[in-house]
């Protein structure tokens, strides 16, 4: 089959590719800052390319020019046998040939030493800053759908560049939504494939600039007829191909027509959502289901009294559930210290988020999408935060983890999880994680919402707050309520802190009650 990109590209993409990826981006909003340094040089180097080589062609144009005079003076002033009896025009044709055309033209035309340098710089910057491949194409294509499927996007809306009402000027091409629409189908998601193939048919119909439409056309009937195929729909995938074959017996589509004669049609069944799916998904739109007998509303409140600490400035605690109790706590880390922080965090040390799998192991999946790094308490911004957490938590900073930063990219979210590990602890660990201190380190224009799954509750992103909540029950077993998801964020980049306690050292801290607080939990447990 097939595909819409030229010949230049294809060379070019054949140098970037012959370079090992450096690490992954898509996950990062601040690892695509280094792709956005590595198109800058590209365009720079490409553009030094281009001068050189145009300035290559007129020197080509000057010489042929002058060739030419030579020629058209010898014709029409003289006969060619007296032009060439003349021994020094005899010399300089001679001359031509033996040294000229060889050492001006074929060597300069067969070395092209723009074309060298070109390629010497593209492998030193591949080499130094990384460069996505397939995966990484792939990845933030599965962003964008998750997306879709989260937030109710539809494909027309996001490719106008219209999100939840509100148009940004990032339309896309046909050419792109093509991209997404093949990508999609070989990720297995034919249904969403076909919704992009079909926009980047309409998109293509109205752009009048393509030279070769028909054959794009064919292209994209291809793929959706094989998705349709795919989805149980083999009569019209039958009708798709047919439009291709009618005026073009012998286009590819032969082929792919045999294929699918050789196969059993798919299955159109819905793809099954997981139980949590649909109140993670109204959560994450800012919705939240009716309550009864919710009482009186929670109020905002000053505390000066928490810590002689927070005397002269009292923490502005905003409430946000009880039992368990979670609490928002305004203007912790203002835009200095959060400005520290990031002067402290290595962007080599960053790695792709992992969870944790099958004998404490931990793995890299979709369900979590973001980058992280680990930072200790030695830098005085991290001296002062730790100092925040001890206050405002009332626990020994003995048992708390590093803090972990991290930063979400396309489409980046963390699935519904506990924080607590209840089976399975690191060795290093002392009692499981009793609370979660989690800092916002930035504002998220659109998306990126902390929700709480089994509480009905949704915080959205606030810079310099802090979110504190207790994992474990005071009679040390998990509270399963406090199952929590990080919302895919749609536009903008979220960065957080989070700081967890162990339970270790908290004995005389958070003591136990007299009868166990675990029964809670029962109602919550599925």
């Amino acid at each position: 089959m097939s595909h819409p990109h030229g010949s230049f590209l294809g060379i070019f993409l054949l140098l970037i590719w012959s370079g090992a990826v450096k690490g992954e981006f898509y996950s990062s909003v601040d690892s695509m800052q280094d792709l956005a340094q590595v198109e800058q040089e590209l365009i720079n180097a490409t553009r030094s390319y281009l001068e050189a080589q145009q300035n290559q062609l007129n020197f080509y144009r000057r010489y042929m020019e002058q060739i030419k005079r030579e020629h058209e003076w010898a014709v029409g002033q003289l006969k060619l046998d007296e032009y060439l009896g003349h021994p020094l025009h005899a010399f300089r044709l001679i001359k031509r040939l033996v040294l000229d055309w060889d050492e001006l033209i074929f060597e300069t035309i067969i070395e092209n030493k723009p074309r060298e340098d070109f390629r010497s710089f593209v492998d030193a910057l591949t080499k130094d800053l990384g460069y996505p491949d397939q995966s990484e194409l792939q990845g933030a294509i599965k962003g964008l759908a998750r997306l879709q499927r989260v937030y109710n996007l539809t494909t027309s809306d996001l490719a106008d560049g219209v999100i939840n009402g509100y148009h940004y000027d990032s339309e896309l091409q046909w050419r792109e939504s093509y991209e997404i629409g093949v990508q999609l189908f070989d990720l297995g998601e034919y249904k969403r494939s076909l919704e992009w193939l079909q926009v980047a048919f309409v998109l293509l119909r109205n752009s009048p600039l393509e030279k070769d439409e028909n054959g794009y056309l064919s292209d994209i009937r291809e793929y959706a007829a094989m998705a349709n195929f795919e989805l149980g729909n083999p009569e019209r995938a039958d009708r798709l191909l047919k439009q291709i074959l009618t005026p073009e017996p012998i286009h590819s589509a032969q082929q792919t027509r045999k294929y699918l004669e050789s196969r059993v049609t798919g299955k159109n069944v819905e793809e099954k959502n997981p139980s949590w799916f649909a109140n993670y998904t109204r959560l994450c739109q800012g919705r939240r289901l009716p309550e009864k007998g919710s009482g009186n509303p929670l109020k905002c409140y000053l505390d000066g009294k928490r810590h002689a600490y927070f005397t002269l400035a009292p923490l502005q605690v905003e409430p946000v559930h009880l039992d368990p109790d979670i609490n928002v706590y305004h203007g912790m880390l203002n835009s200095k210290q959060i400005l520290s922080i990031f002067v402290e965090v290595d962007k080599e040390e960053m790695v792709r988020s992992a969870v944790a799998g099958e004998g404490g192991k931990r793995t890299v999946r979709d369900l979590r999408v973001s980058q992280q790094t680990w930072l200790n308490y030695t830098a005085p911004v991290m001296q002062s935060i730790s100092r925040i957490v001890q206050f405002v938590s009332g626990f020994d900073m003995a048992g708390a983890e590093s803090m972990q930063v991290a930063n979400y990219g396309v489409g980046g979210q963390y699935e519904p999880h506990p924080d607590y590990f209840e089976v399975n602890l690191p060795k290093e660990f002392e009692g499981d994680r009793i609370s979660t201190s989690m800092f916002y380190l930035s504002n998220v224009e659109q998306g990126g919402y902390t929700v709480f799954t089994k509480l009905n509750l949704f915080l959205p992103p606030v810079k310099g707050a802090l979110v504190m909540w207790h994992n474990l029950h005071r009679s040390l077993d998990v509270d399963v309520r406090t199952f929590h998801a990080g919302c895919p964020v749609i536009v903008g980049s979220k960065r957080i802190g989070n700081i967890w306690m162990h339970s270790g050292f908290q004995e005389f801290r958070r003591p136990c009650n007299l009868t166990s607080d675990s029964y809670k939990s029962v109602a919550y447990r599925n």
